[in-house]
């Protein structure tokens, strides 16, 4: 059996640029911090969570409360429906990613994931916009479940294995991811890693790359071969 495990933002959704604007706007409108990098792939753990746990620890020497984060969320998908309103077209699927996932989901030899580092609230919201079924994943883990893309990765493997009374090999388990935080994440785990061909994965060669959903199955075929 093998696991397939889909990113979301900029996976399957071609939300990237409208998150993190939006994100930015609500950590200034919830926590009221001001001159922060904005450029979230720098900060130690790129989720939702952990971006918001080092700039409270940063700024105040102190986690955030629960309060705060459920204040954040509301915050932040607030935010987030506005600009969908304003603009859906900042709500796009990835092409065919809503096809590729139906079409794995028949394949009796695959289980299908989502690992995901946004929150449980605005991923599901941007999936639906963007017309993505996910009733056929066996399972899901988002920014609530840990910091780490790792550990929610590893979440997702979890629940998978629990729900299907399964526990396949590292090497069965394929992650797809468009940054490079997925990819380390995959090399933390010793799970394997596809990437979508953009400038964040540009420097990195020794992994497989796709430009097109068409694409995935053929090097799922080949990985397993190589297993």
């Amino acid at each position: 059996m093998k696991y397939i495990i889909f990113d979301i933002d900029g996976t399957l959704t071609n939300t990237t640029e409208i998150d993190d604007l939006c994100f930015t706007k609500a950590i200034a409108a919830t926590f009221n911090f001001s001159d922060f990098n904005t450029n979230y792939g720098h900060y130690e753990n790129t989720t939702d969570s952990g971006i918001l746990n080092q700039l409270s620890l940063e700024r105040r020497n102190r986690p955030c409360t629960v309060t705060e984060i459920e204040n954040f969320i509301d915050c932040f998908c607030t935010l987030l429906e506005e600009a969908y309103e304003k603009q859906a077209s900042h709500f796009r699927e990835i092409p065919k990613a809503g096809k590729i996932i139906s079409t794995l989901a028949r394949n009796e030899d695959l289980r299908i994931g989502l690992a995901t580092g946004g929150w449980k609230q605005s991923a599901l919201f941007k999936l639906q916009v963007a017309g993505i079924n996910i009733e056929e994943c066996s399972a899901a883990s988002f920014a609530q479940d840990a910091f780490a893309r790792r550990d929610i990765i590893g979440h997702t493997i979890h629940k998978m294995n629990k729900r299907h009374n399964e526990s396949p090999e590292l090497s069965d388990i394929i992650y797809v991811g468009d940054g490079n935080w997925d990819y380390q994440a995959t090399l933390q785990l010793g799970i394997k890693f596809i990437g979508i061909d953009n400038k964040k994965l540009a420097h990195i060669n020794d992994i497989i790359k796709i430009s097109d959903y068409d694409e995935l199955e053929q090097h799922i075929g080949l990985m397993t071969l190589t297993s």
